[in-house]
C-alpha cells in the first residue's frame, strides 16, 4: 500500500526549495544503483507515487538537434493546461531569447550530469498564470547513448497576472531563480 504525501508550499519568501523538491531529489537519488545517473529502465512510477501528477519527461536532444520533446506529462499539469502537449516540443512554450539558455542547461544536466531547480511564472492559454517550482534531474536512456530529464513541475499555489498566450497552451517566463543541484559531480558556472 502506498500513501500519497501532502507537501506544504514552498516557504513565504521563496528562498529555498521545497520539501517536495526536496522529496523529489531523494527518490531520484534512491533510483541510481550503479552510477551517477540512473537508467530509464530504473525508474518505476509505483516509485514515485507521490509526484505523478507533477511529473513531466523531456527527451534530451543528440548533439546539434534543438528540440526538448516532451515525452510524458503528469495528470495535475494536463489539468493546469487543459491540452495534451505530450510530443510537443518544450522550447516552442519559451520566448525566442530563452529557447538556447533552456536547451544549454538541459544540455549542462545530461552532459555534467547534474540537476536543476528553478522558479517560474506559466501563463496558461485559458487565461490564467502561476508561478511553477521546477525541479529536474537526467536519466540515461538504457543502452547508454542518450539522455532523458525527469521532471517535477509543481503549481506554487501563488498565482501571477496573465500575459496572452495565442494558440500555444502555455508560455513560460525565464527563471526568477534558478540553480544546478550536484548530484556529486560538481555544478558548472553559469553565464545563461
Amino acid at each position: 500500500m502506498s500513501v500519497l504525501l501532502d507537501f506544504p508550499s514552498i516557504a513565504d519568501d521563496e528562498t529555498g526549495r521545497s520539501p517536495q523538491s526536496l522529496a523529489f531529489e531523494a527518490m531520484w537519488r534512491g533510483l541510481r544503483s550503479d552510477g551517477l545517473v540512473p537508467r530509464r529502465r530504473d525508474f518505476h512510477p509505483s516509485r514515485a507515487l507521490p509526484f505523478l501528477r507533477d511529473l513531466v519527461l523531456l527527451e534530451v536532444p543528440a548533439p546539434g538537434g534543438h528540440q526538448l520533446k516532451i515525452r510524458l506529462t503528469g495528470t495535475g499539469l494536463e489539468q493546469r493546461i487543459q491540452k495534451n502537449i505530450v510530443g510537443r516540443d518544450y522550447l516552442e512554450f519559451l520566448p525566442k531569447p530563452y529557447r538556447q539558455g533552456a536547451l544549454s542547461s538541459v544540455r549542462i544536466m545530461a552532459d555534467l550530469p547534474c540537476g536543476l531547480w528553478q522558479l517560474t511564472n506559466v501563463h496558461y492559454e485559458r487565461g490564467t498564470a502561476q508561478l511553477l517550482e521546477i525541479t529536474a534531474f537526467p536519466l540515461s536512456s538504457d543502452d547508454g547513448t542518450g539522455c532523458q530529464i525527469l521532471v517535477l513541475s509543481r503549481g506554487t499555489g501563488k498565482y501571477q497576472p496573465p500575459k496572452t498566450v495565442a494558440d500555444a497552451a502555455l508560455g513560460a517566463d525565464t527563471a526568477l531563480k534558478f540553480e544546478f543541484l550536484d548530484i556529486g559531480n560538481g555544478v558548472p558556472q553559469w553565464n545563461g
